[in-house]
């Protein structure tokens, strides 16, 4: 019987700051100019509202839902956090959320450019002991 063992790295911070939108000025136009294709895209991007254009186009829908835009907001937030290894903290998304709207855009929106950090499957075989000679 193997052992698996499942190792992922250590728990990270944000590849870049709430003020630092402007390391990417793509996705700060994108999230000041247009919001709601920026929120589509990260809710693509999260797995909140599936993969491809319907997801972005669901999102971006979501955008114009008061209310319910907040929550899957959040849970964007969340998912983004958890697919790259980054602390849970919903009180601080909330207040990016509701106090940078357009900054937590581009944050998030650089986040899901970068790759997830990897994680690592080791199989571990038991070891057998081979009978010695009678």
């Amino acid at each position: 019987m193997a052992t698996v063992v499942v190792t992922q790295n250590s728990p990270r911070a944000w590849d870049h700051s709430l003020c630092g939108c402007f390391d990417d000025c793509g996705a700060c136009l994108l999230a000041c100019c247009l919001p709601c294709v920026a929120y589509g895209m990260n809710a693509s991007d999260s797995g909140v509202c599936g993969d491809g254009c319907c997801g972005t186009i669901c999102g971006c829908l979501l955008f114009f839902v008061p209310l319910v835009n907040f929550i899957c907001w959040c849970s964007i937030r969340s998912n983004i956090r958890r697919q790259h290894n980054i602390p849970p903290d919903c009180c601080n998304d909330c207040c990016a959320i509701l106090c940078c709207p357009c900054c937590a855009l581009a944050q998030e929106r650089m986040q899901c450019t970068k790759p997830p950090p990897n994680v690592q499957v080791v199989v571990q075989q038991p070891v057998i002991a081979q009978p010695t000679g009678y």
